[in-house]
């Protein structure tokens, strides 16, 4: 896999394939970045350019923020039950054992996120990818409690967290 600038350099079109599902039905902030990745060699480095990527987010108005917040699925819920998913997301939630839940563990998940969506009205966030269930629980039962700038802020950065992790799906790292 060419490196972000080689690959912008080489097709703007193939670049904004690549990596315009880094934020969930998201890709303008990938778009967004095309012009700084094709000035820059130094957005060849993985991490330099996931920063780009995350001043872009972190920077954007707060309607475009919430869009892309509330893009996100639920975890264990009815579009992972139903295989509705993208790709990514798929991934993420099976690699934390979200695929294979009892149906007490489906009805735990749906109670939280029916209560986390009732309070801060968007999705819960996180970066599963390296987590299990009951990190995910756990952090559902803490998070809960939290205000809602604390907790929009917390959605944020844990979907920075999870265009890092896809960034290094994609390069095999």
């Amino acid at each position: 896999m060419k490196s972000p600038t080689e690959l912008a350099r080489a097709s703007s079109e193939e670049y904004l394939k690549v990596f315009s599902n880094l934020y969930e039905h998201s890709p303008w902030f990938v778009e967004k970045s095309l012009d700084d990745v094709l000035a820059d060699e130094k957005y060849n480095d993985l991490e330099s350019f996931h920063q780009l990527l995350s001043s872009i987010m972190l920077h954007s108005d707060n309607d475009l923020q919430d869009s892309l917040i509330v893009a996100h699925p639920t975890l264990a819920g009815k579009k992972a039950q139903t295989n509705q998913l993208t790709d990514f997301s798929t991934t993420e939630q099976k690699s934390a054992g979200l695929s294979d839940c009892s149906d007490s563990e489906i009805r735990l998940f749906e109670s939280l996120n029916e209560e986390y969506f009732s309070k801060f009205n968007f999705p819960f966030i996180m970066a599963v990818k390296e987590k299990n269930k009951t990190d995910i629980i756990a952090s559902f039962k803490i998070r809960i409690g939290n205000s809602m700038a604390d907790e929009r802020s917390n959605a944020l950065n844990e979907i920075n967290k999870i265009a890092w992790l896809r960034i290094k799906e994609i390069y095999g790292i």
